[in-house]
This record gives structure tokens, C-alpha cells and sequence, in this order.
């Protein structure tokens, strides 16, 4: 035991070097003399900082010239940021009924002289209420101008480095396991949420992450849902489970979906996989450099349509995966939807799913993996099994 600041990083300090390098030259570009950050991805992909606090007000500082990385946050947070990250200055803000952060803030980015400069601001996160962006902009009226950079922050870790890669195939080798676990676990007179606590122990003894939302492990009329549901559901003998999980490792996502049929399998049931594994085969075909994510999605619609689904299918089908804090697992935008412009490059990892629903039959059906574009044809990282899983 020792009191002496001890940091451990995830990455080799010079990645955290090179992506800082890239991040103040985007600034640069951009016409932007720093940010000020508040998501809990970004933070980590900059800086390594891991934590949980961004529930309260918390901003990183980053100026586009090289200089101290300032951290404003809580005290709960304070020792973690320092073992956890590159980050050089941290302050505390303390609770207090009249207490307001953004006016520290303030405080701070005066001492950086950045008084009448153009700064960004990073608002498409969860770590930034609108309640604390008001404060912030009501704080920093007349003392600089702001301007949104959640998305050139985000396209810094569209595409993945080999060293972040061991991560996330890491994930999706616990992800293979805990799919394979869940699969075995799997029978009539068990609740659902028994499929849930497998997948968990899978990943948890694997050395991976809680994961940032809760899975999807829904039954009978449930498996028609788009979401998770409270409470948990006792498996019949002829039954329908869909699941639809991520698994997180360091903060590196991939995620999985399948359909685990028990008892007798539907006719019109064994015709919706058939055409959900045909959908995501094309699909994944289209995933290469410099195609549209849009043209994904045409396929996905193409395929489903022709087999008479289009009033089943979803309006999007996939999104982009990666470093992924609570309270959801998608690191979005980008999304697959209709006329999506974004062009796929090597390094994407991309999460597609093809997810049928028809109400008035009742039947479900939903097939997803996680892949990684290439210079070449793409790289499924968590292969589905070969056929559909019935259990008679």
C-alpha cells in the first residue's frame, strides 16, 4: 500500500500522445482555440480516464496548443482520475446548494487566456444535461464563443488502432462464449432472466466489463419488443427467446443478437430466418471501403421487403460500436439508415442486425454480429452459430 499516485493506463502512453496530437490538430482545423469536454468516451479515448462520474458536472479541458489537460469534476473522482489517466491538473468542485461549476469553469479557462476566444463544446453526450449546458452557456456569455464539435471529436475513434483492436476482439471472443453459455443455459420451466445472470457470469469471470445498457433477453410476446423489460418472464415449452446483448471489455463493445427457439419450431418462423441470415449475409457483403453506410441499409430493406416484411422490419439496422460508457452501449452517430452518407473506411467495427416482427403472427426473429471493415471484405468478429437453435 502506498499513498504515491499509481497510474495505470490501457494503452501505451504514446497512443494517448498521438491521438491528443490528432484531437488539437482537429481543433486547429477547425478554428477552435480548445474544447470543452464532457463525454465519458472521449475523455477515455484522449486520456484513459475511467469512471462513472459523469452523472455530475464534469468538463476536461483540452487546448489546441500543447498544454496541461485540466480536469474539472468531484471528489469521488479525483484519485481515479490521477491512477487512471494522463490527465496533468485536476480540480474539485464541492457540493453545496448554491453551487455552480461552470462558473469554475470559467474560472479556469480564464487562467488559460482563453477569454474572447472560439471554443467547442461537446453536447451530443449524456455527460452534458441540458440543465448543465444552460449554466455553461449562461456562464460563459460574453466571455467566449461556442460552437458544437461533438462529431469531429467522435470521427477521431471511428476507426479502430491495432492496439485497440486486442480489445475488442477480446470482447468478442467473450461475447462467442457467453452466446454459446446462454445457448446451453437455455430450457423450458427456467425464468428468461436465468439466460441474463449466464451471460453475465460469462463475461464477468472473463474479465469483461458490466455492460454500459441492459441486455435484451426477451420471451414469448416480449421477443416483439425493440428493448429490454423489467421483470423477469418463466420460459414455456414452446416458446421464443430474442436476445440482443453487448459485451464490453476496457470499454471496447461488441454486441450480438439471436433467436433461441424451444419446442416445436413454426413453418412461417424457420422462413423468417431464413430470410434475417440472407439480409445480414448481404449486408455484411456491402461493408467496404468507400461504400455509403446507406447502401447497407438498402440491402437490409431489399431483402426483407421482397419476402413481404417491410411493415416487420425496423427503420435503421446497425450502428457504429466501440468505446461505450452508461447509459448505452451504441457509440452513435454514425447509424445504418435509409440515404446514410457516411462511407465506410478500414477500422470501422459496426454492429448489424436484422430484427423481424410481425404482431399480427406474433413471431419474432433476429440475427446480429459485430464485424470490422477492412481493406478488403470484412471481418465477422462473433460468427452466429450455423443454424437457428431450436430446443425440442
Amino acid at each position: 500500500m502506498t499513498g504515491t499516485i499509481q497510474t495505470t493506463l490501457n494503452f501505451e502512453r504514446g497512443e494517448f500522445d498521438a491521438r491528443l496530437a490528432r484531437a488539437r490538430q482537429m481543433l486547429r482545423d477547425e478554428g477552435l482555440a480548445a474544447a470543452l469536454l464532457f463525454a465519458q468516451e472521449t475523455d477515455y479515448f484522449l486520456t484513459g480516464y475511467d469512471t462513472g462520474g459523469f452523472v455530475f458536472f464534469q468538463c476536461l479541458i483540452l487546448t489546441a496548443e500543447p498544454g496541461p489537460l485540466t480536469l474539472l469534476t468531484r471528489r469521488p473522482d479525483q484519485v481515479q482520475a490521477r491512477d487512471t489517466s494522463i490527465i496533468d491538473d485536476v480540480r474539485i468542485w464541492w457540493d453545496a446548494d448554491d453551487a455552480n461549476p461552470a462558473l469554475e469553469l470559467r474560472d479556469i479557462l480564464a487562467e488559460k487566456r482563453l477569454a474572447g476566444a472560439r471554443i467547442g463544446i461537446e453536447l451530443s453526450t449524456h455527460g452534458l444535461t441540458g440543465w448543465n449546458h444552460k449554466r455553461v452557456a449562461d456562464a460563459l456569455d460574453g466571455f467566449c464563443t461556442l460552437a458544437d464539435v461533438s462529431w469531429p471529436l467522435r470521427r477521431l475513434r471511428l476507426c479502430k488502432s491495432e492496439s485497440e483492436m486486442v480489445y475488442v476482439r477480446k470482447a468478442a471472443e467473450l461475447c462467442n462464449q457467453s452466446l454459446r453459455d446462454v445457448i446451453a443455459a437455455a430450457r423450458p420451466g427456467i425464468p428468461d432472466a436465468t439466460l441474463k445472470a449466464t451471460y453475465l457470469k460469462t463475461v464477468l469471470e472473463g474479465g469483461g466489463d458490466m455492460p454500459a445498457n441492459a441486455p435484451l433477453f426477451n420471451s414469448g410476446r416480449r421477443a416483439l419488443y425493440g428493448r429490454g423489460i423489467s421483470g423477469a418472464r418463466l420460459l414455456e415449452a414452446n416458446d421464443q427467446i430474442i436476445v440482443e446483448y453487448p459485451v464490453s471489455y476496457r470499454r471496447y463493445n461488441v454486441k450480438t443478437e439471436w433467436t433461441i427457439i424451444l419446442g416445436e419450431l413454426d413453418p412461417a418462423q424457420a422462413r423468417m430466418y431464413d430470410v434475417a441470415r440472407d439480409a445480414l449475409a448481404q449486408m455484411t457483403d456491402v461493408a467496404r471501403p468507400g461504400n455509403p453506410l446507406g447502401d447497407i441499409f438498402d440491402a437490409h430493406a431489399r431483402v426483407l421487403d421482397a419476402a413481404g416484411h417491410k411493415e416487420h422490419r425496423y427503420g435503421a439496422c446497425g450502428y457504429s460500436v466501440g468505446i461505450s460508457c452508461a447509459p448505452t452501449s451504441m457509440d452513435v452517430p454514425p447509424m445504418i439508415y435509409p440515404n446514410a452518407a457516411l462511407r465506410c473506411v478500414a477500422g470501422m467495427t459496426l454492429f448489424y442486425h436484422v430484427m423481424i416482427t410481425d404482431t399480427d403472427t406474433g413471431l419474432a426473429m433476429g440475427v446480429g454480429h459485430t464485424l470490422v471493415v477492412t481493406d478488403g471484405a470484412p471481418e465477422v468478429l462473433n460468427p452466429l452459430p450455423d443454424a437457428l437453435t431450436v430446443i425440442s
